[in-house]
């Protein structure tokens, strides 16, 4: 407190050269034997100051006292005006007093010729709040439980230890050890929900000089041969190193790089849309493939996310996607078209008039060649799907939801679908 005190005495006495103790005794709510105690730190500390009495006297700078030529070159003061700047724009301080200050002191103006945001576009007071609260935790050295989203989608509670906060290829990430892994962990900011302080403080750990996101247990790296349209090329350069990108004839870009392989990197490569081809391997040309028809099947047949296969390997956090390729060799799923029961067995499927396999009906629904409710409207078979619903302990979810669920997607099946 005593120094902030010091400094505030410092910046009025260069920005006024006099000022009385009674005014700076007023100001900073001390009395002023305190004041003068302060004027006699600093000027054991050399700064040239003195009192003059009578009228016109007070406490005085000498004239010749000017911070920037005594201290600092103009380079220096460049870089702290920087520094200063960037810790206001990431919430490392609380006003902008301090900025304002230290310009005085340099007799600088034009502060504002730089504005350094750290913060997404877009980004609201939540994340604010949140940096605000993860820098507390930090300086107080106390701990910092939060609701956790892994890469792979995992939702997890989590108590830490702060460390420090890292500002990496773009983003905010935390530096804590982990309490609930037992171990030093990285954390991104933007998947860190429900933040809150907890009670007492804990021992300074001493972080790895060099702390990298875990690779999970079971996962791998792939090597991988990109090809990315002239349209993506400022993506390919933000993302990619520039010794992994070649530049073609055409304009396109081939890029040779290492990713583990986890959903990650499947939602990466989806982003880019029509503007990449993956060369190498190619079973990730089939992942590919695959996962671009499931989301086709989702607009082109009206069929909800909740009525589609969970593959396995979103199931786990970095869980190797190559173990699970063969996957991607099943048949999309089929659903009855009349009251949407999956169609996984042989036996599930209703009959047509030579005996095959219905490919669009099940067996409750259609046997030999025709519906075996004819009269039914698309409603009964809701209510009856709905009955199933609550007597089964509502494998469908709450009874609201699988009836705006149903209503939905019945439209488009089949024998509902108009036209």
């Amino acid at each position: 407190m005593k120094n902030s005190r010091l400094f505030e005495i410092l910046y009025r006495l260069v920005e006024k050269r006099s000022v009385t103790a009674k005014e700076l005794a007023r100001r900073l709510e001390v009395s002023e034997r305190t004041i003068y105690r302060d004027i006699d730190a600093l000027s054991a500390a050399g700064i040239p100051v003195f009192t003059r009495k009578g009228q016109g006297g007070g406490i005085r700078l000498m004239d010749q006292f000017v911070l920037d030529k005594a201290l600092l070159s103009r380079e220096e003061q460049d870089e702290i005006l920087f520094a200063l700047q960037a810790i206001l724009a990431t919430g490392g301080a609380r006003e902008r007093d301090t900025l304002s200050r230290v310009s005085s002191l340099f007799r600088r103006e034009g502060g504002d010729w730089l504005e350094v945001d750290f913060t997404d576009w877009g980004s609201g007071a939540a994340e604010r709040e949140n940096f605000a609260l993860v820098k507390r935790a930090v300086l107080e050295r106390r701990p910092l439980s939060f609701t956790y989203y892994s890469s792979a989608g995992e939702r997890s509670r989590r108590t830490a230890e702060p460390a420090r906060l890292v500002f990496k290829s773009g983003c905010w990430y935390l530096s804590a050890f982990c309490q609930t892994r037992r171990d030093w962990r990285i954390f991104r900011l933007v998947r860190m929900e429900d933040l809150a302080l907890e009670e007492g403080t804990y021992s300074i750990r001493q972080p790895p000089e060099r702390l990298e996101a875990p690779m999970p247990k079971d996962c791998r790296g792939v090597d991988l041969r990109l090809l990315f349209a002239p349209s993506a090329a400022w993506r390919v350069r933000d993302y990619f190193h520039p010794r992994e990108i070649t530049s073609q004839s055409d304009g396109s870009l081939l890029v040779k790089c290492a990713f583990p392989e986890d959903q990650w990197l499947l939602s990466f490569l989806l982003s880019f849309g029509g503007q990449l081809e993956v060369l190498a391997p190619d079973y990730w040309r089939d992942i590919l493939k695959e996962e671009i028809k499931k989301s086709l099947n989702v607009y082109e047949t009206g069929q909800t996310l909740s009525g589609l296969r969970a593959y396995p390997y979103v199931s786990g956090e970095g869980e190797s996607l190559a173990q699970h390729k063969e996957v991607f060799q099943m048949e999309e799923r089929k659903f009855c078209q009349c009251c949407a029961m999956p169609l996984d067995k042989p036996e599930d499927k209703g009959t047509e008039t030579d005996g095959t396999p219905s490919g669009d009906y099940c067996r409750y629904c259609y046997q030999n060649g025709a519906f075996t409710a004819p009269d039914a409207t698309m409603d009964d078979i809701i209510a009856f799907n709905l009955k199933f619903n609550e007597e089964n302990g509502h494998p469908f979810g709450p009874q609201e939801e699988a009836e705006k669920m149903m209503r939905s997607w019945f439209p488009t099946l089949k024998r509902w679908r108009k036209g």
